[in-house]
């Protein structure tokens, strides 16, 4: 006969979804949706009419974990709508900023899965490596970004000033150690998930996660817009994908590139860009890990080739034409993050729209749930780290838990 079964809430990432699986007799699941249930906020309409410049500070607010991610798309979408080309320097700051966001981020999800995978016995060495690793993350955004949170110095046309000689030689030296514990983590990490073991024994099935979608990646450590074809992604609502009692919760859009669910995020830039073949939820924790050691040794390539007395931000004024779409693109830690914007006359904002990591991920994790035990489910959410709050749109269902409207609030 098999049933449904519902997870709710799922657990140990940011926002607040759920899991809505049909399984047969033997818990297997056959069909897998997964969806946010965290409540819109609103940014891409209140946005509208506001001043250009207020853009990056507001949607670095979808989130506390990756707004550097969110700033830099904002800026970047302003800035190929008005036509603004930042000088090197700038860009570089920028950059590096968003190293240091990501340098942040992926050992704080390691944290998160230490419950899942790291022995009792271990915890304090591996969480002590971990916290020294976010420490110059957090470093180098608070340094260069202003803020190590919602960074103030990421402007529109470049960042609003540069770094001392002194600060570009500390975050240097804070990179070199960061290269060291990333490399321990490296070494420790890789067998356990190349294992398939958890923590109190169980086996993981060697196929859990995997799919038959597409990967998109832009860049292997920033983000290039040349490198997708934007008229190719598409917008659906949760109606044209979901069954209908289930898309009435659902609060995101579902994203397609030429019409196919794709997977952003590590494993996608390390098999769009490292040649990596492995799949399944493991190989996500794998190039995960992989990726702090290459995000920081980008990091002090930056420092290199950075002039700290050159030019950091572009004079032009923030002026656009009131039609021209410009996209920003940015490979934030969980993957593909793009942020549109029209830019008037006056330099107002007349449109934004952003499709964040985590919205192109949250229907391919349903599916990628899929063909094993109920049980596993949660590992295949939490491989991904999504960032739900980040990629909420709409919201279907009022305080009483009745239908409000059924289509995307556009």
């Amino acid at each position: 006969m098999g049933k449904t079964v519902e997870i709710n809430p799922t657990t140990r990432h940011e926002g607040h979804t759920k899991l809505v699986l049909k399984v047969d007799d033997d818990g297997i699941v056959e069909k897998g949706n997964y969806l946010s249930v965290t409540p819109v906020r609103g940014f891409e309409k209140f946005l509208v009419g506001k001043p250009a410049e207020f853009a990056p500070i507001a949607v670095s607010r979808f989130c506390g974990i990756c707004p550097i991610a969110h700033a830099t798309s904002a800026v970047e979408a302003i800035e190929d709508a008005c036509g603004i080309v930042p000088p090197k320097d700038g860009l570089l700051l920028r950059e590096l900023t968003g190293l240091g966001n990501k340098m942040h981020s992926h050992p704080l999800h390691e944290f998160l899965i230490a419950p899942d995978f790291i022995p009792e016995k271990d915890r304090v060495e591996y969480i002590t490596r971990i916290q020294q690793m976010r420490k110059t993350g957090q470093y180098i955004v608070d340094t260069i970004g202003g803020e190590a949170i919602h960074a103030p110095n990421i402007k529109v046309g470049g960042m609003l000033k540069s770094i001392t000689p002194s600060a570009a030689s500390k975050i240097y030296y804070k990179c070199k150690e960061f290269e060291k514990l990333a490399k321990e983590q490296v070494e420790y990490l890789i067998p356990i998930f190349e294992n398939r073991t958890l923590v109190d024994g169980t086996e993981i099935p060697e196929k859990l996660g995997y799919h038959d979608f597409g990967y998109l990646a832009t860049d292997s450590t920033y983000g290039n817009r040349e490198n997708i074809e934007q008229k190719k992604v598409h917008e659906y609502t949760p109606y044209d994908v979901y069954e209908k009692e289930v898309a009435v919760q659902a609060c995101t859009t579902i994203p397609r590139y030429n019409g196919r669910l794709m997977e952003v995020g590590p494993r996608a830039r390390f098999a769009k860009f490292h040649d990596f073949k492995e799949k399944g939820a493991m190989a996500i924790h794998i190039a995960r890990a992989y990726e702090n050691v290459i995000h920081v040794k980008r990091a002090m390539e930056i420092i290199e080739e950075l002039n700290v007395d050159g030019s950091t931000r572009a004079k032009d004024p923030i002026l656009g034409d009131g039609e021209k779409l410009g996209l920003g693109v940015h490979e934030a830690a969980r993957g593909h993050n793009t942020h549109q914007a029209s830019i008037d006359e006056k330099g107002r904002i007349t449109y934004y729209n952003a499709i964040v990591a985590t919205t192109w991920n949250i229907p391919l994790i349903g599916k990628a749930v899929e063909g094993t035990h109920y049980k596993f489910a949660e590992h295949v959410v939490r491989a991904y780290d999504p960032c739900v709050s980040c990629a909420t749109h709409m919201i279907s269902l009022d305080y009483d838990n009745k239908v409000v409207n059924e289509k995307y609030f556009k």
